[in-house]
């Protein structure tokens, strides 16, 4: 029997503790069981310019959770027999193309993300112009073979429904979810309307490095959406109702909206997607893995200012759902109330309402102990109290574990990237920092090998206009280029041809990035698949 009132105390105690401690604006959440909302709650500011709080009503763009929305909606055409989830895209959208030498993508491997299409650049608002675009790419896989996630396979899945049905996206999705579930004050579209409901977003103004906890925010950039990939917005006590849907399988308070089989094909385990730990999979819409033997379902989204997390407990009947206004980490809260009711089911204490300090497992931290040698410094890592310090110039100074291996280094001149421990064979050899090598002692000299001149080009720091792809830098480390994004995770770029890359080492991501426009010696043009970022004049 779970304690609720015990539960939600301690989780609010844990809510409240992040928001100081992670400079979170505002946010809100919802705690239901399978018949009712027991715990709904907002916290600080929806606009930090003007101080005004959050309010029940507000509207919190829910991002990538909408994706489980589109895959329910196409679910019902396949119990109406207007769609086969196994028939190739063409034959509802015949002027989709891509480059492949593999077999035809159909509506199923688009669904679980195993298309072998990028992720999407965003560069165009309309889901058209963005699917056109994939016929400059070339697949990296055979169709369901390997998971990469892709926004903009969830883009056609959404043009899909509005050929089949002959209705915008927004009108299946409100007319088939929506009201069915008296999701009354949720938006199925963004558009400048919902900017007067919505809580602000918000971004971190230095929007070019690593973000410090608790560092300056800035309003996010608003503009308008309406594709399968997420593009609703909504309150926690609506999204509260579609949580209960989900945990009972399909079935709403005035009956299923996909039936038994229909749900057992959303949370199967179709594919590993590497994501959460190793028991996590992706179905339709909606990640399925296991947590202390009890099955979960679950979702994150991300947005422009936005994030959000939707997780259900289907063996306790819980679930919680999640949304913030600001670039946080959400499942945080969610992954704490999983704990939480695991705990009471059990009879066991509650988890003390403690924020992790670190993103990484604690007992790792003294393995990167050691004096990493640079050309023009040593960095002399040390484990103190619990956490890594690094001894730079004679000043002792703060590292933060972001992820594993990628630490931050509080000190003014490590501010553009984040310190990555490099490894060999799982080996621990030295760390890298932007173009800057550092290794151990013990570990063996690095290989005179010059890298390519041509390389010498594409060094540099590129930006844009979209709001999702605003900027990173391309820097050349040892015999290796990288490209380095703004929260600093690096990427190995593997050479495909003279001015054309692979990103990242997995031989079947279908990642590109290509370099033109040299004036001077220089790149002026970096194309991150099909999304064009320029060179500016910053580091």
């Amino acid at each position: 029997m779970i304690d609720i009132s015990s539960v939600v105390a301690r989780l609010e105690e844990f809510v409240n503790t992040k928001r100081v401690l992670d400079g979170i604006p505002g946010l809100t959440m919802a705690v239901t069981d399978r018949t009712r909302t027991v715990h709904s709650g907002e916290y600080g500011v929806s606009d930090i310019a003007s101080g005004a709080p959050v309010r029940k009503e507000m509207l919190f763009q829910i991002g990538s959770i909408g994706k489980s929305f589109t895959a329910i909606a196409l679910l019902q055409l396949l119990e109406q027999g207007k769609v086969d989830l196994r028939e190739p895209v063409t034959e509802y959208l015949p002027w989709f193309e891509v480059r492949s030498r593999h077999a035809s993508i159909t509506l199923h491997h688009l669904m679980t993300h195993t298309a072998g299409i990028p992720i999407g650049s965003e560069a165009t608002m309309a889901a058209e112009s963005e699917v056109w675009g994939l016929r400059q790419i070339e697949t990296s896989a055979p169709p369901g073979e390997f998971f990469h996630y892709s926004n903009t396979g969830y883009k056609v899945l959404g043009l899909i429904l509005e050929t089949v049905t002959g209705k915008p996206y927004a009108e299946v999705v409100s007319s088939s979810i929506l009201e069915p579930l008296g999701m009354t004050r949720t938006a199925p579209a963004i558009t400048n309307k919902v900017w007067q409901r919505s809580a602000v977003g918000h971004m971190w103004l230095d929007d070019d490095r690593p973000p410090a906890r608790s560092g300056p925010l800035s309003p996010a950039t608003w503009f308008e959406s309406s594709s399968g990939d997420g593009s609703i917005s909504s309150t926690a006590d609506d999204m509260a109702k579609y949580v209960r849907m989900l945990m009972n399988r399909g079935a709403g308070p005035g009956g299923r909206l996909i039936s038994e089989s229909s749900f057992e094909l959303m949370a199967s385990r179709h594919v590993f997607c590497g994501e959460g730990g190793e028991k996590e999979h992706y179905g339709y819409g909606l990640s399925v893995r296991e947590d202390d033997g009890r099955s979960v379902l679950c979702h994150t989204g991300g947005m422009v200012g936005y994030t959000s997390s939707m997780l259900m407990d289907m063996d306790l009947g819980m679930g919680i759902i999640v949304l913030t206004n600001s670039l946080d980490e959400p499942e945080q809260i969610s992954r704490f109330f999983l704990r939480l009711i695991g705990a009471s089911s059990r009879g066991d204490d509650l988890p003390e309402a403690v924020v992790p300090k670190h993103r990484c497992d604690p007992g790792t931290l003294s393995e990167y102990v050691g004096d990493y040698i640079g050309k023009s410094r040593i960095l002399r890592v040390r484990e103190k109290n619990g956490s890594l310090h690094s001894i730079v110039d004679g000043v002792d100074v703060a590292m933060e574990c972001v992820k594993d291996d990628y630490f931050q280094l509080y000190h003014p001149d490590f501010s553009l990237f984040l310190v990555r421990f490099l490894r060999s064979d799982q080996k621990l050899i030295g760390l890298g920092h932007g173009r800057d090598l550092y290794l151990l002692e013990s570990a063996e000299s690095e290989s005179q090998t010059v890298p390519p001149a041509a390389w010498n080009s594409y060094v540099g720091h590129y930006r844009s206009y979209n709001p999702w792809l605003t900027n990173f830098r391309i820097v050349c480390r040892g015999q290796t280029l990288l490209l380095i994004d703004p929260s600093g995770i690096e990427h190995v770029l593997v050479p495909t041809r003279e001015d054309s890359f692979r990103v990242d080492e997995e031989p079947r991501s279908p990642e590109t990035l290509s370099f033109d426009m040299i004036i001077m010696g220089k790149a002026q043009r970096a194309d991150l698949s099909g999304g064009s970022c320029y060179r500016t004049f910053t580091p």
